[in-house]
């Protein structure tokens, strides 16, 4: 089947691809593609973001590792690999999702290109298009809100190996998505240079497959402000011209960027809150955001779409359409009920069924191991498995999905859909809890007990089946004993 190249830009861009990955893990399905080709596009090596996504895809990636039956539907079941892998035993880039951009490491803006070196007219000229600030920029920590910084930089990407091999790679039925925020420097820069060197590759010449990238299907999505900065005096990023730069950059993507995509997502949010001031050199560990999973939604969508409505001639989209993203009940605090229903029906059973699933990690695994019926056969699941690497990296992946819930619930605007270890697992959805009529009419909640009701769900589950290994059975046994829980006990979440 096709592939699907994910071009995520910056930091924003590596946020949503981790969102995505949540999403894919927890068994959001995606059609016209069984692979999952992510590449981060980033010259600030160090950002936590970008740290963060990569141990989350190594984790995902060891987990797919370790099934000897790789699943086709429910949790895990999307291949995520590196353009290496992808490629195979031929490939000589290196076995990584990120992009290393040459000459940014400890390089001033000037010396990267040898300002010293040009001749007086040129000089001049660089002096119209860059500032000194522009000029004294430290690159290692990206490209602090300038653009114009960032599209001289990032458009070496096309002459690097990994854009050969990307190249060589890209058959005529693959697909790209490319992420990146519109406010700042690199996914601003990144989104425009990135597009114009694909659908340019027939002019550019000496690209693999020209013809394929030229008239590729290609999806984006750009991210508009959804976060503010607090206060700094020496400031290098201003959230004061967030606003102003996203209009600049919309007038510039009217003509420049929309008619050569075929869908072009648009999302942000007014409801902001503001981030600790850091341009870079602290890390730049922002919390997680629900506009970051809904940007990651556009991925899904695009994916879902016929390649009827993809067509592109000439390297010109047929009919390019621009999307964007809405709630149903507009709040501060939202849930599952607040979602549209074509939302809904893509991610509330796949993602309440992975808040069960680390509940009973959390509160009944260990316990339940070797003692518990659904553990006991066809292959035992017993406290010695629990100390296994492939468990390390369940419980790893769990830490960062736990972490990732956390952090939208305290992002502004909340999201918060799940009680992860509630006592009663009717608790477990917020505001799909399950309710019986008393004999006086009125109604009390249903008590759902971990023990009780859902080991009894997986007893039933596993019964009469046999699996291939330990770790086949319990991502695949967790995975149908939650659905099946959450069908017959949660039958609110199944209601879009």
């Amino acid at each position: 089947m096709a592939k699907l190249f994910v071009f995520a830009i910056g930091g924003t861009g590596s946020r949503v691809l981790k969102a995505l990955t949540f999403l894919l893990a927890s068994g959001v399905k995606m059609n016209n593609t069984d692979e999952v080709i992510p590449i981060i596009l980033d010259p600030h090596a160090t950002n936590d973001d970008l740290l963060r996504t990569k141990d989350l895809l190594r984790e995902y990636g060891n987990i797919r590792a370790g099934l000897q039956t790789k699943p086709t539907s429910g949790f895990f079941s999307t291949e995520i690999k590196t353009l290496n892998r992808a490629i195979g035993g031929n490939a000589t880039i290196a076995d990584t999702y990120v992009f290393e951009l040459q000459g940014v490491q400890q390089e001033k803006f000037r010396d990267y290109i040898n300002y010293e070196g040009l001749d007086a007219p040129s000089k001049a000229f660089a002096s119209l298009l860059f500032s000194e600030e522009n000029l004294e920029t430290k690159m290692d920590i990206g490209f602090v809100g300038n653009p114009n910084i960032g599209s001289t930089v990032l458009n070496q990407f096309r002459y690097s190996d990994v854009f050969q091999a990307f190249a060589e790679n890209f058959g005529a039925n693959d697909r790209i998505f490319i992420v990146s925020s519109i406010f700042g420097g690199t996914g601003a820069a990144g989104f425009p240079i990135l597009l114009k060197n694909i659908r340019g590759a027939q002019a550019l010449g000496q690209i693999p497959n020209p013809a394929f990238l030229t008239n590729a299907k290609i999806g984006a999505v750009t991210v508009m402000p959804y976060f503010s900065l607090t206060t700094n005096e020496n400031k290098l990023i201003d959230p004061a011209s967030f606003i102003a730069k996203t209009k600049a950059a919309l007038n510039y993507y009217q003509k420049g960027v929309n008619p050569s995509v075929n869908a072009l997502y648009y999302i942000g949010d007014d409801q902001t809150k503001a981030y600790t001031y850091d341009p870079g050199a602290g890390g730049q560990k922002n919390e997680a955001h629900f506009v970051e999973m809904a940007s990651a939604l556009a991925i899904v969508d695009f994916m879902n779409t016929d390649d009827s409505s993809l067509a592109v001639s000439n390297g010109k989209p047929v009919s390019p359409v621009y999307k964007e993203f809405g709630i149903e009940q507009d709040g501060l605090s939202i849930q599952l009920g607040n979602l549209a229903g074509a939302t809904k029906q893509i991610i509330s059973l796949p993602l309440s069924k992975m808040a069960l699933f680390s509940t009973y990690l959390s509160q009944r695994l260990r316990q339940a191991a070797g003692t518990v019926q659904w553990s006991k056969a066809n292959p035992t699941i017993s406290t010695s498995f629990l100390n296994s690497g492939f468990f390390t990296s369940v419980k790893n992946f769990d830490a960062s999905f736990r972490q990732w819930l956390s952090e939208m619930r305290g992002n502004k605007r909340s999201f918060e859909p799940f009680l992860l270890d509630a006592a009663n697992l009717g608790h477990t959805v917020r505001g799909f809890e399950p309710k019986k009529k008393g004999i006086f009419g009125g109604e009390s909640d249903v008590k759902l007990d971990i023990v009780d009701d859902l080991d009894q769900t997986l007893n039933k589950t596993a019964e009469g089946k046999a699996y291939g290994s330990e770790a086949d059975k319990f991502i695949q046994l967790f995975s149908e004993g939650t659905e099946q829980f959450v069908r017959d006990r949660l039958p609110k979440v199944m209601d879009y």
